[in-house]
């Protein structure tokens, strides 16, 4: 990958970064009860990730020996979109449609990272290898988490969903940030 490429590359993780923290803040502002800011902060978070999944997968896309991981980057962006447009049936009061998109978008994204580490555990040339594949396993795990969340709001258990959400959010955040310095001190 040359410069450029992996400067967008490094981009689109930090950005990943601020959409996970983005989203984990508003996981923490649902845990004291003001549901529809929680909804804004975590549909913002969850936009802003899948931007920096789609830079990075358009950056891999290009290079053969990056093709596994473009294609979990591009399921991951698949993931978080529907996350964030399940924002919108949810802040209209449609919780049953807004929910289920939650969940489908969780766990696509899941898929997603847990495919990004798959590429990162083989590319035997990374120095940051373990790290990079730590950083999306925990994000893959956050990801099945914040799933399990939606369940938990789907039977109406709002109080479990909530604090299973926090978790998740805060998971992804712990994995991006690895993903994010791995990617950023590869030589």
């Amino acid at each position: 990958m040359n410069e450029e490429k992996k400067n967008i590359d490094v981009f689109g993780a930090w950005l990943i970064v601020a959409g996970t923290l983005l989203n984990a803040s508003g996981e923490t502002i649902a845990l004291t009860g003001s549901e529809r800011a929680a909804l804004k902060a975590t549909g913002a978070g969850n936009a802003v990730e899948a931007s920096g999944n789609a830079l990075q997968a358009a950056v891999r896309s290009g290079e053969p020996q990056n093709r596994l991981s473009a294609f979990g980057a591009w399921v991951q962006a698949a993931g978080n979109s529907a996350n964030a447009a399940a924002r919108i049936p949810l802040l209209s009061g449609d919780l049953q449609e807004g929910y289920q998109l939650d969940v489908i978008g969780n766990a696509v994204q899941s898929i997603g990272a847990a495919t990004e580490a798959i590429a990162a555990s083989s590319a035997r040339d990374r120095l940051f290898r373990e790290q990079l594949t730590a950083g999306y396993l925990l994000i893959a795990g956050g990801a099945v988490i914040d799933a399990i969340s939606g369940v938990y709001f789907l039977k109406e258990l709002s109080q479990r969903g909530r604090a299973l959400g926090w978790f998740g959010g805060y998971l992804q955040a712990t994995g991006a940030l690895l993903a994010a310095d791995a990617l950023t001190n590869e030589p």
